[in-house]
């Protein structure tokens, strides 16, 4: 007994030195971390630096750092946010100097982490949308798997940031602290956005970085045909397939990039898409076993899918421990239903997010 509480009383300092991981100030929607913010572009970044100071501190260290320790490529992104800098809005500058004041770091380091996706990819994801005569019920679902290189730490610190920008539109986006970005996200009207990244297209280091074009799309859009038009007069980077979907039932996918900004919609309720365009010319020899098997499930389960039929579709095609995170959007109930934090994230619970606007519509904070 006492040989035990000897060895106890030793190894009492090893796990006092042992500390969680630090995490934020958010709200739990059913097991899921919610952080709302709302104000000008300045308030918003403060905000959000200072309630996530030392989670943004551990992510930059522990995930982010691990792409620039190869120093050509730590060259190429800090080239990078230098020439797209001058794309930003006053508004987006204000909100990124905000966030790094908030959060004690430097500018140049937030301006790269909404920069560097424009020069590296790594955004290889799966997404659909269904709707009548693929789906039952008059239901029109959005399903997206995130597909990104998570080095064992970014699966764990997934929030959904529900931001109420001065004059905007609300939206909410699926992101990790520091991120004021979109990769997903849907707002207030409905509209619903996601990316998944094209390899060998037309990209420059000119335009708007693009993880903030879509969040303008969101802040400034209510309709699919308004995002359209956005997209189409707004200097563009990279190579991207970008799924849009309004509360309508609109829907298509932007195969994008700095020359062109074409659609390809739906064919008998269903548009699918991952890392391939397909429009201009069709190219059927890309093969993506991911594309094919969301295809060969929407044909077998036609007229007939539902919520579950639509998350074993997510199910089918995860990508080991890319898969960051998997959710489904309902557009017309303006609702989230999210699986995070394990990985493959598909694994999980898809907890549902209800609520995400009530302050925009009952007009109570």
């Amino acid at each position: 007994m006492i040989r035990l509480l000897t060895c106890l009383a030793l190894a009492l300092p090893l796990f006092a030195q042992e500390k969680p991981e630090p995490f934020g100030t958010t709200d739990d929607i059913n097991g899921v971390r919610v952080f709302r913010v709302e104000g000008t572009p300045a308030e918003m970044g403060r905000q959000v630096g200072r309630n996530f100071r030392d989670e943004i501190a551990y992510l930059f260290k522990g995930y982010f750092e691990t792409y620039t320790d190869d120093p050509e490529l730590r060259d190429k992104f800090v080239e990078n946010a230098k020439r797209l800098e001058k794309y930003l809005s006053d508004d987006e500058r204000a909100e990124l100097k905000g966030l790094a004041a908030g959060a004690g770091m430097e500018f140049g380091k937030v301006l790269i982490v909404h920069t560097f996706l424009d020069a590296i990819r790594l955004v290889n994801c799966s997404t659909f949308v269904l709707q009548p005569p693929a789906t039952k019920n008059e239901t029109v679902i959005f399903g997206r798997n995130l597909d990104f290189p998570g080095r064992g730490v970014a699966h764990k610190h997934t929030i959904v940031m529900v931001v109420r920008p001065e004059g905007k539109n609300a939206f909410a986006s699926v992101t990790w602290p520091g991120m004021a970005g979109v990769l997903s996200g849907m707002n207030q009207h409905g509209l619903c956005v996601a990316v998944m990244n094209v390899y060998n297209k037309d990209d420059t280091a000119e335009g708007v970085p693009y993880v903030l074009l879509f969040r303008r799309v969101l802040e400034n859009c209510s309709t699919f045909d308004e995002a359209k038009s956005l997209l189409e007069k707004t200097d563009r980077t990279c190579g991207n397939n970008l799924m849009v979907v309004d509360a309508s039932g609109k829907c298509g996918v932007f195969e994008l990039d700095h020359k062109q900004c074409v659609v390809r919609p739906p064919a008998e309720g269903a548009v699918i898409a991952t890392n391939h365009w397909r429009l201009d010319p069709p190219n059927e020899s890309q093969t993506c076993p991911r594309w094919f098997r969301l295809n060969q499930l929407e044909k077998a389960w036609h007229g007939k899918i539902g919520m579950n039929e639509a998350k074993k579709m997510l199910q089918a095609v995860p990508q080991g421990d890319m898969t960051l995170q998997s959710m489904l959007f309902l557009p017309k109930e303006k609702e989230l239903y999210l699986a995070a934090g394990e990985l493959p994230a598909t694994k999980g619970k898809f907890r549902r997010v209800e609520g995400l606007f009530r302050e925009v519509e009952t007009g109570v904070k």
